[in-house]
């Protein structure tokens, strides 16, 4: 249950900090979006019971290339040729490596403890920013 909780609570005080008035769509959107967002780590915690971290994070992928790749076909040609080094790149550090380390950091940590950690990835990166520039 605590997977579920984390999932929810930093969406929803970042909608109340941040968006002053809202309605009831956006509501439901923000409780969907933590929704998926919060239960990710609990099936990667699940997938890990029936394969191994590397499997995991390659059946997560695999499927999130297979649903994406219609539309970033017809994206990718609005694109110069010269970036796409750059589209890959962050594509490499955005989604896959993510993938295999939470795969592999969930056979030692709780999933609401790696979707916390997740959520913290803004402040990291805003402290990482500080020190380097």
């Amino acid at each position: 249950m605590s997977e579920i909780c984390a999932g929810f609570v930093i969406p929803l005080y970042l909608s109340l900090c941040y968006f002053g008035k809202t309605t009831t769509r956006a509501w439901v959107l923000l409780l969907l979006m933590a929704a998926i967002w919060g239960s990710s780590f609990i099936l990667i915690k699940k997938g890990l019971l029936a394969f191994s971290p590397t499997q995991t994070a390659t059946i997560r992928v695999s499927a999130a290339v297979l649903t994406l790749l219609p539309f970033a076909l017809t994206a990718l040609g609005r694109f110069p040729r010269r970036l796409w080094p750059y589209l890959l790149g962050s594509g490499l550090m955005g989604i896959l490596l993510p993938a295999f380390l939470f795969a592999f950091a969930q056979t030692r940590l709780d999933s609401a403890v790696a979707g916390v950690l997740n959520a913290l990835t803004p402040v990291f990166t805003l402290l990482v920013g500080m020190s380097f520039f």
